[in-house]
């Protein structure tokens, strides 16, 4: 997986030299990924990301949740998440969000998040406490119904906090 970061992170430092010179102003995304062995942890992208300027993780918690057999359950452990991406000093978090099927620590395939043991409420809750910039991005098989459930499931905790029965979410800030 050495030679696989050198790669990545040489790969990565010609396209944003190619991109800098065509006066591209954009970031490059790089996806934690649901296989064991492939490249692709969270930390390894966190590397990556430190190494390569204009470099920015794109945040799979399907594929993190199956990479650690399961283990996205609270508040706390996605918090940790955010905590383990502080040093990026991120003002801005892609996240994408989906079930996954997994058995242990890989990812078979993606399902809703209906049938799945990751808990929303919980990545939602901590989202809304610390205030997170986010992009949520719905890879469900069920792109749609996912993506309204996302929204609905988040407009319950909002109006949950604010005692509102009609939510705003501008009300997020």
């Amino acid at each position: 997986k050495e030679e696989t970061m050198e790669r990545i992170i040489e790969n990565l430092g010609e396209l944003r030299r190619k991109f800098k010179k065509e006066k591209f102003e954009t970031k490059i995304g790089i996806e934690t990924m649901g296989k064991q062995k492939v490249f692709g942890s969270l930390d390894e992208v966190i590397e990556v990301c430190r190494k390569v300027k204009g470099v920015v993780p794109v945040i799979d918690l399907g594929h993190i949740h199956a990479r650690c057999n399961g283990c996205l359950k609270s508040k706390e452990d996605f918090e940790n998440i955010f905590a383990k991406l502080r040093p990026l000093r991120l003002k801005h978090y892609l996240i994408h969000i989906t079930g996954v099927l997994y058995e242990n620590g890989n990812e078979y395939y993606h399902i809703p998040l209906k049938k799945a043991d990751m808990p929303l409420e919980s990545l939602l809750e901590i989202l809304l406490e610390k205030k997170y910039n986010v992009t949520l991005i719905s890879e469900s098989p069920l792109l749609e119904h996912d993506a309204t459930y996302i929204r609905l499931q988040l407009e319950k905790l909002l109006q949950k906090r604010t005692g509102k029965e009609e939510v705003d979410f501008r009300d997020i800030k």
